[in-house]
């Protein structure tokens, strides 16, 4: 997450936490799962179909576990020829930093950064 990334007032309306969307492509159906390699802590959220942010719940598939110790690891069952959308956010607000992603499941996915 740069300088660049949009925010969103993520916990109860209040504070920038700094996102960035990536919509997903599986090529073939099943459970994928995704985590981070980074210095920061982020959380992730999958929706299906479409991310407003100013509606969070809205679509919302999966997000991360948020206890103690445990950050962003998050999961869903995909199908083939759906938009999903995956936000990768700041677990405090006004943070930036990079990251990337560890995916596991069952084929190749494709990945598309979405910018706004």
């Amino acid at each position: 997450m740069t300088e660049k990334t949009q925010v969103y007032p993520r916990v109860c309306g209040k504070g920038n936490y700094h996102y960035e969307t990536i919509q997903i492509n599986a090529q073939q159906d099943g459970s994928y799962t995704f985590d981070s390699h980074t210095d920061i802590q982020l959380y992730g959220y999958i929706y299906r179909n479409d991310f407003d942010p100013s509606y969070p719940d809205k679509n919302l598939l999966a997000q991360s576990n948020f206890s103690c110790g445990e950050d962003f690891k998050v999961g869903s069952y995909f199908e083939v020829n759906t938009i999903y959308i995956l936000v990768v956010t700041t677990s405090n607000p006004d943070v930036r930093g990079n990251f990337t992603l560890l995916i596991i499941g069952p084929n190749n996915i494709t990945l598309n950064r979405i910018s706004k």
